[in-house]
Protein backbone atom coordinates (compact mmCIF):
# COMPACT_ATOMS: atom_id res chain seq x y z
CA UNK A 1 0.00 0.00 0.00
CA UNK A 2 1.09 3.54 -1.17
CA UNK A 3 -0.03 6.97 -1.14
CA UNK A 4 -1.12 8.67 -4.01
CA UNK A 5 -0.09 12.06 -4.98
CA UNK A 6 -3.10 13.21 -4.35
CA UNK A 7 -2.95 12.16 -0.52
CA UNK A 8 0.55 13.85 0.10
CA UNK A 9 -1.09 17.18 -1.29
CA UNK A 10 -3.94 16.69 0.96
CA UNK A 11 -2.15 16.23 4.16
CA UNK A 12 0.35 18.50 3.36
CA UNK A 13 -2.88 21.23 3.32
CA UNK A 14 -4.19 19.58 6.45
CA UNK A 15 -0.71 20.17 8.54
CA UNK A 16 -0.90 24.15 6.78
CA UNK A 17 -4.38 24.66 7.61
CA UNK A 18 -3.87 23.43 11.13
CA UNK A 19 -1.12 25.31 11.61
CA UNK A 20 -2.55 28.40 10.50
CA UNK A 21 -5.36 27.51 12.59
CA UNK A 22 -3.21 27.43 15.53
CA UNK A 23 -1.80 30.68 15.10
CA UNK A 24 -4.37 32.24 14.26
CA UNK A 25 -7.38 30.58 16.68
CA UNK A 26 -9.26 29.55 14.26
CA UNK A 27 -11.55 26.49 15.29
CA UNK A 28 -13.03 25.94 11.65
CA UNK A 29 -9.59 25.36 10.04
CA UNK A 30 -8.86 23.08 13.12
CA UNK A 31 -11.61 21.33 11.62
CA UNK A 32 -10.61 21.11 7.79
CA UNK A 33 -7.41 19.77 9.25
CA UNK A 34 -8.68 16.92 11.42
CA UNK A 35 -11.29 16.16 8.60
CA UNK A 36 -8.70 15.87 6.05
CA UNK A 37 -6.64 13.68 8.67
CA UNK A 38 -9.89 11.70 9.04
CA UNK A 39 -10.02 11.49 5.15
CA UNK A 40 -6.21 9.79 4.85
CA UNK A 41 -7.13 7.14 7.56
CA UNK A 42 -10.05 6.23 6.28
CA UNK A 43 -8.71 5.54 2.73
CA UNK A 44 -5.96 3.82 4.62
CA UNK A 45 -8.48 1.47 6.59
CA UNK A 46 -10.65 0.68 3.33
CA UNK A 47 -7.54 -0.26 1.02
CA UNK A 48 -6.15 -2.36 3.65
CA UNK A 49 -9.88 -4.44 3.84
CA UNK A 50 -9.90 -5.18 0.80
CA UNK A 51 -9.55 -8.86 0.03
CA UNK A 52 -9.74 -9.60 -4.33
CA UNK A 53 -10.41 -13.40 -5.19
CA UNK A 54 -9.93 -12.87 -8.77
CA UNK A 55 -9.47 -15.88 -10.60
CA UNK A 56 -7.21 -14.32 -14.15
CA UNK A 57 -6.86 -16.38 -17.39
CA UNK A 58 -5.13 -15.01 -20.99
CA UNK A 59 -5.79 -16.44 -24.01
CA UNK A 60 -4.08 -15.53 -27.50
CA UNK A 61 -6.38 -14.82 -30.73
CA UNK A 62 -5.33 -15.91 -32.86
CA UNK A 63 -3.80 -19.33 -31.03
CA UNK A 64 -0.36 -19.15 -33.64
CA UNK A 65 0.85 -15.90 -33.65
CA UNK A 66 2.61 -14.80 -36.82
CA UNK A 67 4.74 -11.84 -37.17
CA UNK A 68 2.79 -8.95 -38.81
CA UNK A 69 -0.29 -9.90 -38.08
CA UNK A 70 -2.93 -8.52 -36.24
CA UNK A 71 -3.45 -10.14 -32.45
CA UNK A 72 -4.79 -9.85 -29.39
CA UNK A 73 -5.18 -11.00 -25.53
CA UNK A 74 -8.27 -11.63 -23.77
CA UNK A 75 -8.04 -11.31 -20.15
CA UNK A 76 -10.82 -12.98 -18.23
CA UNK A 77 -11.16 -12.04 -14.60
CA UNK A 78 -13.79 -13.79 -12.37
CA UNK A 79 -14.32 -12.67 -9.24
CA UNK A 80 -14.78 -15.25 -7.14
CA UNK A 81 -15.88 -13.55 -3.77
CA UNK A 82 -20.08 -12.37 -2.95
CA UNK A 83 -18.62 -8.85 -3.01
CA UNK A 84 -17.98 -6.38 -5.45
CA UNK A 85 -14.35 -5.87 -6.34
CA UNK A 86 -13.44 -1.46 -6.34
CA UNK A 87 -12.42 -0.07 -9.10
CA UNK A 88 -8.97 -2.16 -10.74
CA UNK A 89 -6.54 -1.07 -12.72
CA UNK A 90 -4.95 -3.97 -15.15
CA UNK A 91 -1.51 -3.83 -15.98
CA UNK A 92 -0.28 -6.33 -18.01
CA UNK A 93 4.04 -5.95 -18.92
CA UNK A 94 4.33 -7.36 -22.39
CA UNK A 95 8.47 -7.14 -23.54
CA UNK A 96 9.17 -5.21 -26.25
CA UNK A 97 7.09 -2.63 -25.17
CA UNK A 98 5.66 -0.31 -22.18
CA UNK A 99 2.34 -3.13 -21.65
CA UNK A 100 -1.01 -2.97 -21.29
CA UNK A 101 -2.83 -0.59 -19.02
CA UNK A 102 -6.37 -1.52 -18.59
CA UNK A 103 -9.45 0.13 -16.60
CA UNK A 104 -11.82 -2.05 -15.40
CA UNK A 105 -15.07 -1.28 -13.25
CA UNK A 106 -16.53 -2.90 -10.44
CA UNK A 107 -16.79 -6.37 -11.31
CA UNK A 108 -19.90 -7.65 -9.36
CA UNK A 109 -19.75 -10.51 -6.86
CA UNK A 110 -19.72 -14.36 -8.90
CA UNK A 111 -19.51 -12.65 -12.32
CA UNK A 112 -16.62 -12.10 -14.59
CA UNK A 113 -15.57 -9.35 -16.51
CA UNK A 114 -13.16 -9.81 -20.14
CA UNK A 115 -11.06 -7.36 -21.34
CA UNK A 116 -8.68 -7.42 -24.56
CA UNK A 117 -5.31 -5.64 -25.93
CA UNK A 118 -3.04 -5.58 -28.76
CA UNK A 119 -0.13 -7.72 -28.70
CA UNK A 120 3.19 -6.42 -30.54
CA UNK A 121 3.85 -8.89 -33.61
CA UNK A 122 6.39 -7.13 -35.40
CA UNK A 123 8.88 -9.53 -35.53
CA UNK A 124 9.13 -13.60 -34.68
CA UNK A 125 10.39 -14.94 -31.49
CA UNK A 126 9.66 -15.12 -27.87
CA UNK A 127 7.30 -12.69 -26.86
CA UNK A 128 6.89 -12.78 -22.76
CA UNK A 129 3.34 -11.63 -21.58
CA UNK A 130 3.11 -10.87 -18.05
CA UNK A 131 3.67 -10.28 -14.99
CA UNK A 132 0.42 -9.18 -14.37
CA UNK A 133 -0.18 -6.45 -11.87
CA UNK A 134 -3.85 -5.13 -10.53
CA UNK A 135 -3.83 -1.94 -8.56
CA UNK A 136 -6.68 -0.75 -6.47
CA UNK A 137 -7.65 2.14 -3.91
CA UNK A 138 -10.24 4.05 -1.95
CA UNK A 139 -12.92 6.10 -3.86
CA UNK A 140 -11.18 9.23 -2.80
CA UNK A 141 -8.08 8.06 -4.81
CA UNK A 142 -5.89 8.54 -1.53
CA UNK A 143 -4.24 4.96 -1.07
CA UNK A 144 -3.33 2.74 -3.26
CA UNK A 145 -2.43 -1.01 -3.28
CA UNK A 146 -0.94 -3.45 -6.17
CA UNK A 147 -1.05 -7.16 -6.23
CA UNK A 148 1.05 -9.47 -8.46
CA UNK A 149 -1.79 -11.81 -9.47
CA UNK A 150 -0.21 -14.07 -12.61
CA UNK A 151 3.65 -14.82 -13.45
CA UNK A 152 4.20 -14.24 -17.20
CA UNK A 153 4.43 -16.70 -19.69
CA UNK A 154 6.26 -17.06 -23.01
CA UNK A 155 4.63 -17.01 -26.62
CA UNK A 156 5.48 -18.07 -29.74
CA UNK A 157 5.22 -15.50 -32.57
CA UNK A 158 5.67 -17.49 -35.78
CA UNK A 159 6.73 -16.53 -39.19
CA UNK A 160 5.15 -15.17 -41.76
CA UNK A 161 3.88 -17.28 -44.30
CA UNK A 162 3.71 -16.19 -48.10
CA UNK A 163 0.55 -17.49 -49.78
CA UNK A 164 2.58 -19.38 -52.78
CA UNK A 165 0.33 -21.42 -54.68
CA UNK A 166 0.86 -25.23 -54.30
CA UNK A 167 3.31 -27.09 -55.90
CA UNK A 168 1.17 -29.04 -58.06
CA UNK A 169 2.31 -27.56 -61.33
CA UNK A 170 5.99 -28.70 -60.79
CA UNK A 171 5.63 -32.07 -59.60
CA UNK A 172 8.84 -34.14 -59.04
CA UNK A 173 7.79 -37.58 -58.43
CA UNK A 174 10.55 -39.25 -56.35
CA UNK A 175 8.59 -42.74 -55.76
CA UNK A 176 8.98 -42.79 -52.19
CA UNK A 177 5.95 -44.71 -51.37
CA UNK A 178 7.19 -47.89 -51.87
CA UNK A 179 9.77 -47.84 -49.76
CA UNK A 180 7.20 -47.38 -46.44
CA UNK A 181 4.72 -49.89 -48.40
CA UNK A 182 5.95 -52.46 -45.47
CA UNK A 183 4.98 -50.68 -43.02
CA UNK A 184 1.27 -49.35 -43.79
CA UNK A 185 -2.23 -50.68 -43.68
CA UNK A 186 -4.97 -49.18 -45.02
CA UNK A 187 -7.47 -48.12 -42.47
CA UNK A 188 -10.83 -45.91 -43.41
CA UNK A 189 -8.92 -44.20 -46.02
CA UNK A 190 -5.70 -42.87 -44.11
CA UNK A 191 -2.76 -44.58 -44.27
CA UNK A 192 -1.32 -46.85 -40.66
CA UNK A 193 2.08 -44.40 -39.76
CA UNK A 194 3.16 -45.17 -35.97
CA UNK A 195 1.78 -45.33 -32.40
CA UNK A 196 1.75 -42.92 -29.97
CA UNK A 197 0.85 -42.31 -26.69
CA UNK A 198 -2.58 -41.03 -26.07
CA UNK A 199 -3.11 -37.12 -25.58
CA UNK A 200 -6.41 -35.26 -24.08
CA UNK A 201 -8.58 -34.47 -27.40
CA UNK A 202 -7.53 -37.47 -29.49
CA UNK A 203 -10.62 -39.99 -30.78
CA UNK A 204 -10.94 -43.08 -28.78
CA UNK A 205 -11.83 -45.22 -31.83
CA UNK A 206 -8.01 -44.88 -33.07
CA UNK A 207 -7.11 -46.10 -29.88
CA UNK A 208 -5.12 -49.18 -30.46
CA UNK A 209 -6.29 -51.76 -27.49
CA UNK A 210 -3.41 -54.84 -28.39
CA UNK A 211 -0.63 -52.06 -28.63
CA UNK A 212 -1.80 -50.78 -25.16
CA UNK A 213 -2.50 -54.17 -23.19
CA UNK A 214 1.34 -54.37 -24.45
CA UNK A 215 2.35 -50.96 -23.26
CA UNK A 216 0.25 -50.76 -20.04
CA UNK A 217 -1.00 -47.03 -21.58
CA UNK A 218 -2.90 -46.24 -23.97
CA UNK A 219 -1.56 -46.10 -27.51
CA UNK A 220 -3.00 -44.32 -30.78
CA UNK A 221 -2.63 -44.71 -34.15
CA UNK A 222 -1.28 -42.37 -36.41
CA UNK A 223 -2.25 -41.45 -39.70
CA UNK A 224 -1.00 -40.18 -42.95
CA UNK A 225 -1.85 -39.23 -46.59
CA UNK A 226 -0.05 -41.32 -49.05
CA UNK A 227 2.83 -39.18 -50.77
CA UNK A 228 4.33 -40.32 -53.25
CA UNK A 229 6.18 -37.21 -54.05
CA UNK A 230 9.06 -35.11 -52.68
CA UNK A 231 9.81 -31.63 -52.05
CA UNK A 232 12.99 -31.12 -50.71
CA UNK A 233 13.45 -27.32 -49.32
CA UNK A 234 17.17 -25.99 -48.54
CA UNK A 235 18.05 -23.18 -46.35
CA UNK A 236 21.12 -21.01 -46.17
CA UNK A 237 21.72 -20.25 -42.97
CA UNK A 238 25.27 -18.13 -43.08
CA UNK A 239 24.89 -14.95 -41.53
CA UNK A 240 27.91 -13.89 -44.09
CA UNK A 241 24.35 -14.30 -46.91
CA UNK A 242 22.05 -12.34 -45.29
CA UNK A 243 21.26 -8.59 -43.83
CA UNK A 244 18.54 -8.83 -40.85
CA UNK A 245 15.84 -8.27 -42.46
CA UNK A 246 16.73 -10.50 -45.42
CA UNK A 247 17.25 -13.46 -43.06
CA UNK A 248 13.95 -13.05 -41.82
CA UNK A 249 12.81 -13.31 -45.35
CA UNK A 250 14.61 -15.85 -46.15
CA UNK A 251 12.78 -17.78 -43.16
CA UNK A 252 9.21 -16.61 -44.17
CA UNK A 253 10.08 -18.34 -47.50
CA UNK A 254 11.65 -21.09 -46.64
CA UNK A 255 8.11 -22.07 -44.17
CA UNK A 256 5.95 -20.81 -47.13
CA UNK A 257 8.00 -23.39 -49.75
CA UNK A 258 7.40 -26.06 -46.86
CA UNK A 259 3.89 -25.01 -47.13
CA UNK A 260 3.37 -24.95 -50.73
CA UNK A 261 5.26 -28.55 -50.91
CA UNK A 262 2.53 -30.22 -48.15
CA UNK A 263 -0.51 -28.65 -49.99
CA UNK A 264 0.84 -30.40 -53.04
CA UNK A 265 0.52 -33.75 -51.19
CA UNK A 266 4.62 -34.54 -51.32
CA UNK A 267 6.79 -35.93 -48.41
CA UNK A 268 9.06 -32.86 -46.97
CA UNK A 269 12.42 -32.88 -46.45
CA UNK A 270 14.06 -29.68 -44.86
CA UNK A 271 18.13 -28.78 -45.34
CA UNK A 272 19.61 -26.39 -43.89
CA UNK A 273 23.69 -25.57 -43.95
CA UNK A 274 26.18 -24.76 -41.36
CA UNK A 275 26.35 -27.76 -40.61
CA UNK A 276 24.23 -29.75 -42.82
CA UNK A 277 21.19 -30.76 -41.36
CA UNK A 278 18.44 -32.92 -42.75
CA UNK A 279 14.96 -33.49 -40.99
CA UNK A 280 12.19 -35.20 -42.86
CA UNK A 281 8.53 -34.36 -42.55
CA UNK A 282 5.63 -36.76 -42.78
CA UNK A 283 2.95 -35.59 -40.76
CA UNK A 284 1.09 -32.20 -39.79
CA UNK A 285 2.86 -32.68 -36.15
CA UNK A 286 5.97 -32.72 -37.80
CA UNK A 287 5.26 -29.51 -39.70
CA UNK A 288 4.38 -27.65 -37.05
CA UNK A 289 7.33 -28.79 -34.94
CA UNK A 290 9.31 -27.25 -38.28
CA UNK A 291 7.18 -24.29 -37.80
CA UNK A 292 7.61 -23.54 -33.93
CA UNK A 293 11.37 -23.94 -34.46
CA UNK A 294 11.77 -21.41 -37.25
CA UNK A 295 10.01 -18.95 -34.84
CA UNK A 296 13.36 -18.40 -33.07
CA UNK A 297 15.87 -19.53 -35.78
CA UNK A 298 19.14 -17.43 -36.01
CA UNK A 299 21.92 -17.44 -38.80
CA UNK A 300 24.83 -19.48 -37.96
CA UNK A 301 28.35 -17.85 -38.62
CA UNK A 302 30.13 -18.76 -41.24
CA UNK A 303 32.72 -22.01 -40.93
CA UNK A 304 35.92 -20.79 -41.62
CA UNK A 305 38.86 -21.82 -43.99
CA UNK A 306 36.42 -23.64 -45.94
CA UNK A 307 37.46 -23.68 -49.67
CA UNK A 308 33.50 -24.01 -51.04
CA UNK A 309 30.53 -22.26 -49.74
CA UNK A 310 28.55 -24.56 -47.27
CA UNK A 311 25.47 -24.24 -49.28
CA UNK A 312 27.11 -25.12 -52.50
CA UNK A 313 28.72 -28.25 -50.54
CA UNK A 314 25.19 -28.94 -49.33
CA UNK A 315 23.44 -28.70 -52.71
CA UNK A 316 26.31 -30.76 -54.01
CA UNK A 317 26.10 -33.94 -51.03
CA UNK A 318 22.30 -33.38 -51.66
CA UNK A 319 22.29 -34.52 -55.06
CA UNK A 320 24.36 -37.85 -54.17
CA UNK A 321 21.74 -38.70 -51.45
CA UNK A 322 18.53 -38.16 -53.63
CA UNK A 323 17.66 -38.14 -56.68
CA UNK A 324 14.13 -37.11 -58.24
CA UNK A 325 11.13 -34.80 -56.69
CA UNK A 326 11.51 -30.91 -56.50
CA UNK A 327 13.99 -28.35 -55.31
CA UNK A 328 13.47 -25.35 -53.46
CA UNK A 329 16.97 -23.41 -52.73
CA UNK A 330 16.72 -20.34 -50.36
CA UNK A 331 19.70 -18.09 -50.08
CA UNK A 332 20.70 -14.62 -49.71
CA UNK A 333 22.55 -13.14 -52.32
CA UNK A 334 23.69 -15.86 -54.04
CA UNK A 335 27.42 -16.63 -55.07
CA UNK A 336 28.71 -16.06 -59.06
CA UNK A 337 28.98 -20.37 -59.16
CA UNK A 338 25.27 -20.95 -57.76
CA UNK A 339 23.76 -20.91 -61.18
CA UNK A 340 26.82 -23.30 -62.64
CA UNK A 341 25.82 -25.48 -59.43
CA UNK A 342 21.91 -25.61 -60.04
CA UNK A 343 22.34 -26.71 -63.79
CA UNK A 344 24.18 -29.74 -62.57
CA UNK A 345 21.78 -30.24 -60.38
CA UNK A 346 18.64 -30.26 -62.94
CA UNK A 347 19.34 -34.14 -63.75
CA UNK A 348 18.99 -35.21 -60.13
CA UNK A 349 15.80 -32.87 -59.76
CA UNK A 350 12.44 -32.92 -62.04
CA UNK A 351 12.61 -29.10 -61.03
CA UNK A 352 14.02 -26.40 -59.13
CA UNK A 353 13.23 -22.89 -57.64
CA UNK A 354 15.56 -20.80 -56.13
CA UNK A 355 14.51 -17.70 -53.98
CA UNK A 356 17.05 -15.12 -53.31
CA UNK A 357 16.27 -12.93 -50.45
CA UNK A 358 19.05 -9.86 -50.82
CA UNK A 359 19.27 -7.59 -53.59
CA UNK A 360 22.00 -9.38 -56.25
CA UNK A 361 23.15 -8.96 -59.35
CA UNK A 362 22.57 -12.58 -60.91
CA UNK A 363 20.37 -12.80 -63.48
CA UNK A 364 20.94 -16.10 -65.15
CA UNK A 365 19.14 -18.47 -62.75
CA UNK A 366 16.40 -20.45 -64.22
CA UNK A 367 13.15 -20.11 -62.03
CA UNK A 368 14.29 -17.59 -59.67
CA UNK A 369 12.22 -15.94 -57.50
CA UNK A 370 12.85 -12.64 -55.79
CA UNK A 371 12.34 -12.04 -52.14
CA UNK A 372 14.26 -9.01 -51.36
CA UNK A 373 11.90 -6.34 -50.48
CA UNK A 374 11.62 -4.85 -53.58
CA UNK A 375 9.88 -7.25 -55.90
CA UNK A 376 6.43 -9.49 -55.47
CA UNK A 377 7.71 -13.35 -54.54
CA UNK A 378 3.99 -14.28 -54.60
CA UNK A 379 3.71 -13.34 -58.53
CA UNK A 380 7.02 -14.66 -59.34
CA UNK A 381 6.40 -17.76 -57.74
CA UNK A 382 2.81 -18.17 -59.55
CA UNK A 383 4.81 -17.09 -63.09
CA UNK A 384 7.12 -19.80 -62.49
CA UNK A 385 3.87 -22.33 -61.94
CA UNK A 386 1.82 -21.19 -64.34
CA UNK A 387 3.81 -19.98 -67.28
CA UNK A 388 1.17 -19.87 -69.60
CA UNK A 389 -1.33 -17.80 -67.25
CA UNK A 390 1.44 -14.59 -67.41
CA UNK A 391 -0.09 -12.20 -70.12
CA UNK A 392 2.30 -11.55 -73.71
CA UNK A 393 2.21 -7.85 -73.90
CA UNK A 394 1.25 -6.55 -77.55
Amino acid sequence: MRPTRACLALFMAGVLITAVGRGLGTLELFLLGAMAAAAIVGAVIYTASVQLDLEISRRAAPSKLRAGQPARIDLELHNGSRRPTPVLRVTDHVSGSSGAQVSLASIKGKSQSVVAYQLPTRSRGLLEVGPLDISFGDPLALMRSTVRASAATQLLVHAPVLPFDSLKGLVGQEQIGDLNQDRRLRSGGDEFYALRPYVVGDELRRVNWRATARNDELMVRTDERPRTGRTTVVLDRRASAYSTEGFERAVSATLSALIAGWSTEDALRLVTTEPTHITDIHSLSELDIVDDRFATLRPTSSIPAATKSSLLTTLQDLSRRTRGGTLVVVTGAPEAELPAAIVSLRRNYQAIIVITCEPNPVQSILNHVRHDGASDPVTEWRQILHPSAVAVPQ
